[in-house]
């Protein structure tokens, strides 16, 4: 991607006992990318709350999303992520490799970027007024206060089953490695346009007799509750407050690749490496 990054802005990681406060080693970490950039011979202007070329988060995956998620998805940004959790997924750039950003962004006229697809979310409102939002790891419909719940999954538009249990994840390319697998899900390594739906708990009862509890793979799906039961609807890890009596139907799309953003990547992406090194534990 041609480099025209003129304006940066650092996400923090936030100290995980005090929410007012910042993660002390994810703060010494943006501290020394404000001053490796100061350094430079055509230092960027850091720019608060993301409105920037350059987004950086400094922490773990929920830095990451969170990241992404105050910056509305923006195509036309570049989001890098510096590594200071445990496992980081999202996070590829160590704390070691800070200056090789800094050097890729100031001195580069193609900086390495990967497109990272965005699934589409639309709650369909009895009001009549949609709402509309994007995922990059997963969206989790479940009961709240981990009650039973009932819907109907439609796959492409086609009813494919009644269910009863705790709910549903659908996870995209990104989420499938994280939550979607500790849930049961599938690991998708084939078409990056595909979600992965994994239930939750699904129970047999009178009404509800049979069900596919595999993983499905679709490139969209819809979830429609077949009773008054309160439901939960999270969106890479945060919660929505909507009014679950008015809720018809729940839409999560990925059919092209017309939702992205624009990550940055040192080396060249590997999902297999991403799994062997974060979930297996080896490098060779």
């Amino acid at each position: 991607m041609k480099n025209t990054i003129k304006t940066f802005s650092i996400f923090v990681k936030p100290d995980v006992s005090d929410k007012t406060k910042l993660d002390e080693k994810s703060s010494k970490i943006a501290d020394s990318i404000r001053k490796f950039n100061f350094a430079s011979q055509k230092p960027l202007e850091e720019i608060p709350n993301g409105n920037s070329d350059l987004i950086i988060a400094v922490g773990g995956d929920g830095t990451f999303l969170h990241s992404v998620t105050s910056t509305d998805f923006c195509k036309t940004k570049v989001y890098a992520g510096v590594h200071t959790g445990t496992l980081g997924f999202l996070q590829n750039i160590s704390p070691d490799e800070v200056f090789a950003l800094i050097k890729y962004i100031h001195y580069e006229k193609e900086i390495p970027t990967r497109k990272v697809l965005v699934s589409s979310v639309t709650v369909n409102l009895t009001t009549g007024t949609p709402l509309h939002y994007h995922s990059l790891n997963e969206v989790l419909i479940a009961g709240r206060d981990y009650s039973k719940i009932s819907f109907a999954e439609y796959i492409n538009g086609e009813l494919l089953q009644n269910v009863s249990g705790n709910g549903i994840t659908i996870a995209t390319n990104t989420g499938d490695t994280a939550y979607s697998m500790n849930s049961g899900g599938a690991i998708d390594f084939s078409n990056h346009f595909q979600l992965v739906c994994t239930l939750l708990t699904p129970i047999l009862n009178a009404s509800y007799e049979r069900f596919i509890q595999n993983p499905i793979i679709c490139s969209k799906v819809s979830i429609v509750p077949t009773s008054s039961d309160k439901l939960s609807i999270i969106i890479d890890g945060i919660p929505k407050d909507i009014d679950s009596t008015q809720i018809e139907s729940v839409d999560v799309s990925m059919v092209d690749g017309s939702n992205y953003i624009n990550k940055f990547e040192l080396e060249t992406y590997s999902k297999a490496t991403v799994i062997r090194k974060k979930i297996l534990g080896y490098d060779s």
